[in-house]
């Protein structure tokens, strides 16, 4: 048997085997570099010494090579929720997506075309990390919008470095108190700071145009929270004099720090969305939203979704029987739902219009499992029942 045969027929039980990310449906394929950004954070309460050295980016951009389904998560990241899942080893690993390692990012003309701004994205507090929210984040890259991610070390269950340097982190049901997410939180939004300053640098040097001057924020739970306070961040430092911030996507993250607060100075200036999930609401996206003088809203997706699918976290435990079923929206229709949510938000910045967003009747018929709870109008806790009840406020220490 040649070689070239049997690395078509490894591909092909690869496939076989595999399951597979609903493939983006924007234009352009998908190409991804990483970046490791050295960068000091004191008083760390994730790292061992209580003091990290530097942080994990990864950029996304749109390219025209080609990007075939292939593994994209790390091997021991997976293998630790296999492990708290109970399942044989390597089952959490057996997932494609359509990615091109390294691959030709556009020209800096057809990108200058484009004008589309930079994205940067957040994951969950404690994990998932960035890579596990690629459903996502491929979708708003093959529409031609470059993210940059970043994870920082030893908060995630498991990160890995390009030089194969690993940092195993908290348990997967690593709940901390609420002192805690505060310094994680603000940790977070020094770590967006440098990398605004470093991008320019990293540009460079793994040879992607990126809008430098035009950005928009988007992450999950607590990285959803950074995602809305970093544009009041950016807003009173020297640095960012010279950038536009455009808006900030919430995916389903309780707000810590200044945008808790009942306070007109959480007032952004810009369009900001909130997207939801059945089982999980929380109290302040109403005093938050109720101090915006921009455009805002705040949606779910029901069908008894819950917190972690906005990750792909759904795809591996409805594959694996570990959540779905009756009644339960399924991960290919609630990625979808997403998908053309969170892209419609992006597509309104560039003045593409609202689309979806504008809540006609026709965005309602083609989306009931969406619903529009609140917009600067009603009471979010009613019915009373989609507040928090006190004992499931976050712990004190």
């Amino acid at each position: 048997m040649s070689i070239s045969l049997l690395c078509l027929l490894t591909q092909f039980f690869v496939a076989a085997s595999s399951l597979h990310l609903p493939p983006p449906t924007g234009p352009y394929n998908v190409g991804t570099k990483p970046y490791v950004l050295k960068h000091t954070t004191l008083n760390d309460p994730v790292a061992p010494k209580n003091v990290s050295k530097s942080i994990l980016i990864n950029v996304y951009y749109p390219t025209r090579d080609n990007a075939p389904p292939q593994r994209y998560l790390w091997p021991g990241l997976t293998d630790i929720y296999d492990a708290y899942y109970r399942l044989p080893n390597g089952t959490f690993n057996d997932i494609t997506a359509n990615l091109a390692h390294d691959a030709k990012p556009l020209t800096k003309k057809e990108n200058n075309k484009l004008r589309l701004p930079t994205l940067l994205f957040g994951p969950a507090q404690g994990g998932p990390p960035s890579q596990m929210y690629a459903g996502i984040i491929l979708e708003m890259v093959s529409k031609g919008f470059p993210v940059v991610t970043v994870d920082h070390p030893w908060e995630p269950p498991y990160m890995e470095y390009p030089d194969g340097t690993s940092f195993t982190g908290h348990e997967v049901t690593w709940d901390p108190c609420h002192s805690v997410s505060n310094t994680i939180h603000a940790y977070r939004l020094v770590d967006n700071s440098a990398i605004l300053d470093a991008l320019p640098q990293i540009s460079k040097k793994l040879g992607i145009p990126l809008d430098l001057k035009r950005f928009a924020f988007f992450g999950h739970s607590l990285g959803a929270s950074a995602a809305l306070v970093q544009v009041l961040v950016e807003r009173h430092r020297a640095a960012s004099r010279d950038k536009v911030f455009l808006g900030a996507l919430n995916l389903d993250g309780s707000l810590y720090g200044i945008a808790a607060t009942n306070s007109s100075w959480v007032n952004t200036r810009i369009p900001t969305l909130t997207l939801g999930s059945s089982r999980y609401f929380d109290f302040t996206w109403a005093v938050f939203e109720s101090y915006q003088t921009s455009w805002a809203k705040s949606l779910r997706i029901l069908g008894g979704s819950n917190h972690t699918d906005y990750s792909d976290l759904i795809f591996l435990k409805q594959a694996n029987g570990i959540a779905g079923g009756a009644g339960v929206i399924a991960a290919e229709r609630f990625l979808e739902v997403s998908r053309t949510f969170v892209g419609a938000f992006f597509e309104m910045l560039v003045g593409k219009g609202k689309g979806v967003l504008s809540g006609s009747g026709g965005a309602v018929g083609a989306f009931p499992e969406v619903s529009f709870d609140y917009n600067n109008t009603g009471d979010p806790c009613e019915p009373a029942e989609l507040c928090w009840l006190p004992e499931d406020a976050p712990p004190l220490c």
